[in-house]
């Protein structure tokens, strides 16, 4: 994954949803507890899932977002 720096200023990472979860169950799973799929502003984790965005984050959960 690509290193970049995150709006809080601390170093993060940069990829295609696909590249960072291992599967749609997998990103599904962190959508039920972290609502993932509403921080990159979709609908339901398919949508999001489908789109298949570019998304940074960090160790900070609001680096999480689509580029």
């Amino acid at each position: 994954m690509k290193q970049v720096i995150c709006r809080s200023g601390i170093k993060g990472w940069q990829s295609r949803l696909h590249a960072v979860y291992t599967s749609f169950e997998e990103f599904a799973a962190y959508c039920d507890i972290y609502y993932n799929h509403t921080r990159l502003g979709f609908e339901s984790p398919e949508d999001a899932w489908d789109a298949n965005p570019v998304v940074q984050g960090s160790v900070l959960p609001g680096d999480y977002r689509k580029v």
